[in-house]
């Protein structure tokens, strides 16, 4: 695969697959049957994304809500790292976009261990689903028979968030990837360990949507990259 291509869309880690398969944020939800596990009633006061093999720290802060029981609990910022990925999100005090969330930070978290470890991970199931499942897991076999690797730091902010009224409802991410210093290298043969394409020079931005299927469980379905670059402050 071609880094040029690939960074002309790039979503995370798996950005080239996504665009080019042509995703997109009307892109109906699968529902998934049961498989265990529920993210329902999740902590918006602590959000950790932790891959397999992978260690990771978080911290969070939140402000108390005031006044009456009924009050909305007041957002919660979120910092998390492994390694060399980072994320960073504001979390509302609402349960469903609080489950959205750690479903997407842990979409994002194990597919970036994914692409620079050139290894499946069978947890993405829990946390991604329909064809930004399977391009994800495509990427990687991609870049096995192509004898690359994806090394180096990535940062993923999220800068918006909301929930529609369906029922089940959907939750839209917007997220501002900074891949900068995240180019793709060859793993193999004379030409191991040169860049076989630069990386993108500017942040950039992506609409995510993230659903519940019928076992209760938030996933990542949808993606649509954007061109117009972001900023990370």
């Amino acid at each position: 695969m071609k880094r040029d291509t690939v960074y002309k869309g790039l979503v995370g880690a798996f950005g080239a697959c996504l665009l080019l398969a042509g995703c997109s944020s009307a892109q109906k939800p699968a529902v998934l049957g049961p498989v265990g596990g529920s993210a329902t009633g999740v902590s918006s006061t602590s959000v950790s994304a932790t891959p397999t093999g992978a260690t990771s720290s978080a911290s969070s802060s939140a402000s108390s809500a005031a006044g009456s029981s009924s009050a909305a609990p007041a957002p919660t910022s979120v910092a998390s790292s492994s390694g060399e990925w980072s994320y960073s999100a504001s979390v509302p005090g609402d349960t469903d976009i609080a489950a959205a969330l750690k479903a997407f930070q842990n979409y994002a978290a194990i597919s970036y261990q994914m692409a620079i470890k050139v290894q499946h991970d069978n947890n993405l199931v829990s946390y991604a689903d329909g064809n930004v499942l399977s391009l994800a897991n495509n990427f990687v076999t991609e870049e096995r028979q192509d004898n690359q690797i994806s090394r180096g730091p990535e940062i993923v902010k999220v800068t918006g968030v909301t929930k529609d009224s369906g029922t089940p409802p959907i939750v839209t991410i917007t997220t501002c990837t900074d891949d900068t210093k995240l180019p793709l290298y060859s793993s193999y043969g004379p030409q191991k360990g040169q860049i076989l394409g630069p990386a993108p020079k500017t942040p950039t931005p992506a609409i995510y949507k993230v659903h519940r299927g019928a076992d209760g469980k938030w996933r990542v379905n949808a993606v649509t990259p954007e061109t117009t670059p972001c900023s990370m402050r």
